[in-house]
């Protein structure tokens, strides 16, 4: 087991390395240049070419790109993003700062939305091709369909704007910022990203619990006396492990989808640090981004084989 797992390890550390490389030539192949969006609208003319090639001289953007790289590469390799162009703080200090807002954001949503899934889709399992099972599932097909963005804006419409009940942005109101006025915040960007969650997870236990409900060994538990509900049991650990995968892998589409709920509600998390340097060009901030997302995609991976291995005895004797 430990030896899979230092393989894996250092096939990550490989992968982490490409990526970076990737994002790198991706990020300074785009057109545009980052300077240009922080000169003063003062200067003009010569003043303005003066000030475009001390700040390029400063960035160290005058250098050919191969320099640009080793020497941005060494300083990752030692835990040093760069600075920021917008702001001059250090990239590390800027993405940390937006982290903890979204983790609580994502965290939320993720612990909700599973909350939701499994019983749905137990429930929908155990009373297949019935009123409940066709509800259930009907429901989670139009979840899956409907737009993110739009069931965030029909959520502000409804709730903030015409009931008046919710705050339709940010994390904190003026003059707030207790835990009741954060939870209020939270209500509506976690019910739209939670039901981002629940909807294809619910549709994923149920097919996984029909499948295992039909197995030999579910039938011999039954006919043991041990009743449906320790059939259901036996049924749901064998389809948890298959989630515990399908979840790690969907953490990057499910940060995606937060994004964008971060810009709708301007939640002040990476997400929506992550659209504003785009457009500002702040292009260290963009790859610092995208190495982060980077990492958290090999961990998650990582901890799914290490769970596999914890969790099902059959993986844990092949290995």
């Amino acid at each position: 087991m430990i030896r899979s797992l230092s393989v894996r390890l250092l096939s990550s550390i490989a992968i982490f390395l490409a990526i970076a490389i990737g994002l790198f030539a991706l990020v300074h192949a785009a057109p545009g240049d980052p300077v240009e969006m922080t000169v003063p609208p003062e200067l003009v003319g010569a003043d303005r070419e003066a000030y475009i090639a001390a700040r390029r001289r400063e960035l160290g953007l005058d250098q050919p790109v191969v320099v640009q790289f080793v020497r941005w590469m060494t300083g990752v390799l030692s835990g040093d993003l760069g600075y920021s162009y917008s702001s001059g703080q250090p990239v590390g200090q800027v993405l940390t700062d937006r982290l903890g807002p979204t983790l609580l954001l994502m965290g939320s949503a993720l612990v909700i939305g599973a909350l939701i899934a499994v019983p749905a889709g137990i429930l929908a399992a155990t009373r297949r091709n019935t009123p409940i099972d066709y509800a259930i599932s009907t429901g989670s097909v139009l979840a899956i369909c409907f737009p993110g963005f739009f069931l965030a804006m029909l959520g502000i419409y409804v709730f903030a704007v015409q009931l008046r009940a919710l705050p339709s942005a940010g994390m904190v109101s003026s003059g707030g910022g207790d835990v009741v006025d954060v939870l209020r915040h939270l209500i509506l960007p976690v019910s739209l990203l939670s039901l981002t969650v629940a909807a294809p997870f619910t549709r994923f236990v149920r097919g996984g619990m029909l499948e295992e409900l039909g197995k030999d060994y579910v039938r011999t538990v039954i006919a043991k006396g041990g009743g449906q509900i320790r059939a259901i049991g036996h049924a749901l650990r064998n389809t948890l492990l298959s989630l515990i995968t399908v979840l790690m892998l969907y953490i990057p589409v499910f940060l995606a989808g937060a994004v964008a709920v971060e810009q709708v509600f301007a939640w002040p998390g990476m997400g929506q640090l992550s659209i504003q340097a785009v457009q500002a060009r702040d292009y260290p901030v963009v790859i610092g981004f995208g190495l982060y997302v980077a990492v958290l995609v090999l961990v998650c991976n990582l901890l799914a084989d290490l769970a596999y291995v914890i969790l099902d005895p059959r993986v844990r004797r092949q290995r």
